[in-house]
This record gives C-alpha cells, sequence and structure tokens, in this order.
C-alpha cells in the first residue's frame, strides 16, 4: 500500500473546506453561524447535523456522529482513511505527494488501463456481431454507456494502441492488458465484449471479456497482477455502494448481464462474484454498513455450490442475509428481459435465511430415514453451529428438530467445544496481564503495540492507516477495525482490551513504529507466500516470485533501520 506524505494530507487539509465537501454529497443550508443538513447516518427527518465552517467539524446531535471532513468521507463512502484522503483530493483536484518509489508506477497502471477501455469502447459499436448480443440481451444504449461496454478485437489491434502510446510491454504485462507466452506478447482479451471491472474506490483494475462466437471459455478476467485481484472485487460495486448504503442491501449475483440488467429494471444495488463464490477477501466490503446481503444465483450445480460456500462464510462472520435460487435455468437478467422484474423482487424479499440455506443443503446430502444417516447428518450440521456464537447457533435448533424429525430435547446445536471469540475475550481478561502474555506470540505483541500506538498518538495514526490495511494484521483485524470505530459500543471493549494489555508498549519514536510496520508486512508476505506455494494457482511461481522480491525489500529497509 503507498503511503502518502503526512506533510500532503496537511497541505490538502489546510486547502479544504468541510462545507464544500459535504455539499457534494448533501444539500446544505446556512443557519446563523454555523450550516445544517439531514443527517445521513441515521433515518434523519429534520437537519440534526450541523457543520461548524469555523472549527472545520461536523456533528450530529442526534445520532452524535461527529469529526472533520476526512471522517465524514470515510463513513459516508465507507472508505478506509487512505482512501478517504484520495477521494477528496480527487473531489478538490488536488495532487497528493507520495513517500513511496512506487507512486509513479500506480500512476501509470491507471493510465494504461485507462487508455485501453477508452479504445475498447471506441470499437464497440463498429462491431455489428457485438452490438447485436447485447442488444438481443435487452441492453440499451444508457446502459452501454453507464458500464462502459467495449469490444476487444484481434490482438495486433491491443498491441498496436500500446504501440502508439509509447506504452511498454513490460508495464502492460503488469496491469494485464497483454499475457505472454514462448511465442511472444499477445492480448489478454482477444475478439470479445469488454465489461471494465473497478475496484470499490472506483479506480479501474482490469477487465472481463465475453465471446460471442463459441469459444470453450465464455467469459475470462484479467490475469492476477498488482492491480486485479478478482477475489477482492465485486462487479459493479463502485456504481452500486451509494444504492448498497441506502437500501441496506447488497444482491449478490452471478454474472457481469445479470448487473447490469438489474440495475436496468431498478436495483441499482446489485453487483456481481468474479469467481465461483464469496471469499474472505469480500468481508471488508460486505461489513462495511449494517447491510443485508441477497445471494441470487442459478439453480445449477456451480450456482448451488457457490450459494453454499458463500452463505456459510457469511453466517459465521456474521453477516445478515438470504439465499435465492432461481430455477428452470434461468437467471436474473433473462427474468429482467422477460419482464419477470416484480417475481424478482418478490423472491429478494422472500429468500431463504443463509444459515437455513446451508443446513437444509447438508440434510439434502443424507438419507434421513435411515437412523446412521440421520445421526451423521446431525454431527455435520452440528460441525457448522459449532463455529457460531450460542445464540445464532441455538436459533436453528427448532429447524433442524422439524428437519430432521427428532425431539428438540434429544439435541444441541452449541457443543461444549465451541467458545466465542467474546466469551474468550472475558476470560483472557479475568486473568492476570502477565498470564495473557504468556499467550501471546511476537506477532501478537506487534500488533498490538501498533494498535496501542494508534490509540496514544495521532500521528502514528496517520502513519499507520497510510502503511497498513485491515490484512496486514494476521491476527487482531477486529481490533484494528475497533481501533478506527472506537465508539461503536462493541469496539469499545476492545478499545479498552489493547488499553490495559501490559504485553504491548507505545512505539518510542516514528522510526520504532515504522520498524514495528515493516515487520507486520514482512508477516504478512511471508504468510502469503507460503499460502500461495500450497496453493493450485497456475501462475503461483511467477505470483511467489513477486511476492519474494517484496520481501526482500522489506528486509531491506529493516536492516536500514
Amino acid at each position: 500500500m503507498l503511503m502518502i506524505d503526512p506533510k500532503s494530507i496537511e497541505k490538502l487539509k489546510n486547502q479544504i473546506d468541510i462545507v464544500d465537501i459535504i455539499e457534494h454529497y448533501l444539500p446544505v443550508k446556512k443557519m446563523g453561524a454555523n450550516y445544517k443538513c439531514v443527517c445521513p447516518f441515521h433515518d434523519d427527518k429534520n437537519p440534526s447535523m450541523s457543520i461548524s465552517q469555523s472549527k472545520q467539524i461536523f456533528h450530529c446531535f442526534a445520532c452524535k456522529a461527529g469529526g472533520d471532513a476526512i471522517k465524514f468521507v470515510m463513513d459516508y463512502e465507507k472508505l478506509t482513511y487512505p482512501e478517504a484522503i484520495e477521494r477528496i483530493a480527487s473531489l478538490v483536484n488536488f495532487s497528493l505527494e507520495y513517500t513511496s518509489d512506487k507512486a509513479p508506477t500506480q500512476k501509470e497502471n491507471k493510465h494504461i488501463l485507462e487508455k485501453a477501455n477508452a479504445f475498447y469502447r471506441s470499437e464497440f459499436f463498429k462491431h455489428e456481431a457485438a452490438v447485436r448480443y447485447i442488444y438481443s440481451r435487452g441492453i440499451n444504449d444508457a446502459m452501454i454507456e453507464k458500464f462502459e461496454l467495449g469490444w476487444a478485437g484481434e490482438s495486433a489491434s491491443t498491441i498496436r494502441l500500446l504501440q502508439n502510446e509509447n506504452i511498454e510491454p513490460k508495464e502492460a504485462l503488469e496491469v494485464g492488458i497483454v499475457k505472454q507466452n514462448e511465442k511472444g506478447i499477445y492480448a489478454s482479451f482477444i475478439e470479445r465484449i469488454t465489461f471494465p471491472i473497478y475496484a470499490h474506490t472506483a479506480k479501474l483494475v482490469g477487465f472481463g471479456g465475453r465471446t460471442i462466437s463459441d469459444h470453450p471459455a465464455k467469459y475470462v478476467n484479467s490475469p492476477q497482477s498488482i492491480v486485479f485481484d478478482k477475489s477482492k472485487l465485486l462487479y459493479g460495486y463502485h456504481l452500486a455502494r451509494q444504492s448498497i448504503f441506502e437500501k441496506k442491501q447488497i444482491i449478490i449475483t452471478e454474472g457481469y448481464l445479470d448487473v447490469i440488467m438489474l440495475h436496468f429494471a431498478g436495483f441499482t444495488n446489485a453487483v456481481a462474484v468474479l469467481g465461483t463464490a464469496l471469499t474472505t477477501n469480500h468481508l471488508p466490503l460486505l461489513k462495511r454498513g449494517e447491510i443485508s446481503v441477497v445471494l441470487c444465483f442459478d439453480g445449477d450445480s456451480a450456482g448451488i455450490n457457490a450459494a453454499i460456500k458463500s452463505s456459510r462464510l457469511l453466517v459465521q462472520n456474521e453477516i445478515d442475509g438470504s439465499v435465492v435460487i432461481i430455477k428452470d435455468g434461468a437467471d436474473p437478467a433473462d427474468m429482467v428481459f422477460a419482464g419477470r422484474s416484480n417475481e424478482l423482487e418478490e423472491m429478494f424479499g422472500s429468500g431463504t435465511e443463509l444459515g437455513e440455506f446451508y443446513i437444509e443443503q447438508i440434510v439434502k446430502k443424507y438419507d434421513i430415514t435411515r437412523p446412521v444417516q440421520k445421526q451423521k447428518c446431525l454431527e455435520e450440521i452440528v460441525e457448522f453451529t459449532n463455529s457460531l456464537k450460542p445464540i445464532i447457533a441455538k436459533s436453528y435448533e427448532l429447524l433442524v428438530s422439524n428437519l430432521l424429525k427428532i425431539e428438540l430435547n434429544t439435541f444441541s446445536l452449541h457443543g461444549q467445544r465451541y467458545i466465542s471469540r467474546q466469551d474468550q475475550n472475558f476470560t483472557n481478561a479475568a486473568t492476570t496481564n502477565k498470564q495473557t502474555a504468556q499467550k501471546k506470540d511476537k506477532t501478537d505483541i506487534l500488533e498490538f503495540s501498533v494498535l496501542k500506538s494508534m490509540l496514544a498518538n495521532k500521528n502514528y495514526e496517520t502513519i499507520v492507516l497510510n502503511e497498513l490495511e485491515e490484512k496486514f494484521f494476521l491476527h487482531h483485524k477486529d481490533y484494528f477495525q475497533a481501533v478506527l470505530l472506537p465508539n461503536i459500543e462493541d469496539n469499545a471493549v476492545l478499545v479498552r482490551e489493547i488499553y490495559v494489555d501490559e504485553s504491548s508498549n507505545i512505539a518510542s519514536s516514528e522510526d520504532s513504529l515504522k520498524e514495528a510496520i515493516l515487520k507486520l508486512k514482512l508477516k504478512y508476505y511471508e504468510k502469503f507466500r507460503e499460502d500461495t506455494r500450497k496453493s493450485q494457482k497456475p501462475n503461483k511461481i511467477e505470483i511467489m516470485q513477486k511476492i519474494s522480491e517484496i520481501i526482500k525489500g522489506l528486509h531491506n529497509k529493516l536492516q536500514k533501520n
């Protein structure tokens, strides 16, 4: 992650006006010495939010939300601190300065992808077969424009674009526009309709491509690269984000066309996975705000399996939602095209709760008319519910009783083997700090030291937020989130634990803090390399080489310190 120069952040803070920033999002009215607007952070009927231009802060008298312009953008757009800084800089046309030598590369990456996207878009209406196909699926010109559909023709046309724009093959390889084999460089997308893919920060990071011929690979995505990681991305999220937080709901589908047609029908909170199912890397996006997830997948085996994996992941991470399976070989795009949008709306509002769906799928695997099979089925269900908190687990007991036709008093879905994280925290708090310290390894202590430093010193907090994100806290992601949002009741407990922990210390200087940050990054990338080594990824050698280069660079920086 790039580090924004703290001096550049201060310059930005001095340049912006909180009233101007908030006016980008909400109507603001001057009332006396201050300004007022409807608070977007709760169901506000009257203008409860006050904005002080002299103090450059906002405060809601109803829900107690408050802070500076950066905090407003973080909360409104559900962004991290660095993302909010970059978003504000974009709003006011301010050029941020970066201390990392990777900044020019990142800017160049963006330039390459934007050039490719502009080229593909310019080619779309020149290719009649592509236009006919898109029209045949019910997509109109407005949706083509909104989702920036394009056409990637023969490989040579993309190569010519790169040459005309003086883009080096190595640079194009890094962002996945081209690939390379023993014969040389060739385009990643050949004879395909292109769908630009944006990160949640509205930065272009790659493409999806759909063939309109009989090519066996109907859809392809950009290859894994320094900017593109499909396990973190949701297609259309940058366009759906505002609607998601307004409706408190996100609809997750399987395909690009599903998203486009759902938006056309008014379901502007729809997005799509880029793989077969949700991953743990999607969780930070789905945990932003109190939103409910609707999984809307096809009724084929691939769709059912994706729903099973995704529903388990969401329930285990305490994310509320439901599953909607579309049967008879149809998908959301087909239903919208057939004029069945009202039917879809009913389905989205009456799906099967995530945990119920997962348990029902377990039961379908067994012949529960046979006692041994019924017992095995129950054991698999208990294995799942033991991974949940007690109240959540117990809420499924009536369902299991009905499905398996067994009495409630003959089983329990909350076994003694499970101890919730929150219960464990209370247990640890009841022991001495010395005993707690003995249980922590060096990474635990290092993470707590960084978190404690963030709480103790605003400048330290800025340094950490510019360098680290949640993924670098291998053991304490929840504590990191608690430090960012300490006023939430559940988070306050975690923040107190950081304060009282005696195994960790506040950094004695900026240099010692930066050393700790480097060590956390090193731990993360070492684990990333090991996980990649064990994986079945076809390009894992290439990925491991890149990770090794990063690790080498981190070691060099540590030696200099």
